[in-house]
């Protein structure tokens, strides 16, 4: 659907629609598309096209928590042109999920966290800038998967995902915002309240951090844990992700 831009005197404005031909990618992938510009009743200087993927990020204040919509990965379409009256104008563009996006979809269904779209961003000379958005899937990477399915077949039930500002200390963070998928408790980990995941991708491998609510005894306070390793692509699948995450939730939470 065509949304009406503003032109500069407010009446005349051109239209934009923008048509994914690609429904869902993978982060690292290529979402493909075009952007089609159809010219109101007078000229319009359009100073640059673009897209960007965003999703809602949830911030927190000193004394309450509020979330927003934040831009990333932003791909130039096309530069300043002109569009003449009543012209129609289409722009083919291929724009990159950085290896950060927060997935939605694993395992063949839809994660319970906010979405992620592929917004156009049509820049105009003398007028409100004006977007159009367009929801987009993420699946999972391959070691994303396999972490994520070893984790419920521990016996933890996934609850929901959401995207949290800040960044993570002693990994290749590059967004300013990272992605917790959180479980439930597991019975074979009766310490452990809850579990949260976060994957760090970045190019050839990626950091797993686990966060997990302990909880407390006579003798001690509950308390938050933490364990992280390193995940390569290329070894990924030799190993026991099941084993491997059974001993370090175990080590968790027998800390003291």
């Amino acid at each position: 659907m065509f949304r009406k831009l503003l032109a500069a005197a407010g009446v005349g404005g051109a239209e934009v629609e923008t048509e994914l031909f690609t429904p869902g990618v993978q982060p690292g992938g290529i979402a493909e598309g075009v952007v089609r510009l159809r010219g109101g009743g007078v000229a319009q200087e359009i100073t640059r096209i673009a897209v960007e993927f965003v999703t809602r990020v949830e911030h927190e204040y000193d004394d309450h928590e509020g979330s927003g919509a934040m831009g990333f990965g932003w791909t130039q379409v096309h530069g300043p042109l002109h569009l003449p009256p009543g012209a129609f104008l289409e722009f083919r563009f291929g724009a990159r999920a950085p290896m950060e996006t927060p997935i939605t979809f694993y395992n063949g269904r839809h994660l319970p966290c906010p979405p992620v779209a592929l917004r156009t961003i049509v820049e105009i000379h003398g007028a409100v800038d004006a977007a159009d958005t367009d929801p987009i899937g993420i699946g999972a990477l391959p070691a994303q998967h396999m972490v994520l399915e070893a984790v419920e077949r521990l016996g933890f039930p996934l609850r929901s995902a959401d995207v949290e500002a800040g960044r993570i200390r002693n990994t290749p963070q590059q967004l300013p915002f990272y992605q917790e998928i959180e479980f439930g408790g597991s019975h074979r980990y009766p310490r452990l309240n809850q579990l949260e995941v976060t994957f760090i991708a970045a190019e050839h491998g990626m950091s797993v951090v686990l966060e997990a609510d302990k909880r407390g005894t006579w003798l001690s306070e509950g308390s938050d844990v933490f364990d992280a390793l390193w995940v390569d692509y290329a070894t990924s699948g030799q190993r026991d992700w099941a084993a491997e995450l059974h001993h370090r939730l175990e080590g968790m939470a027998s800390r003291h």
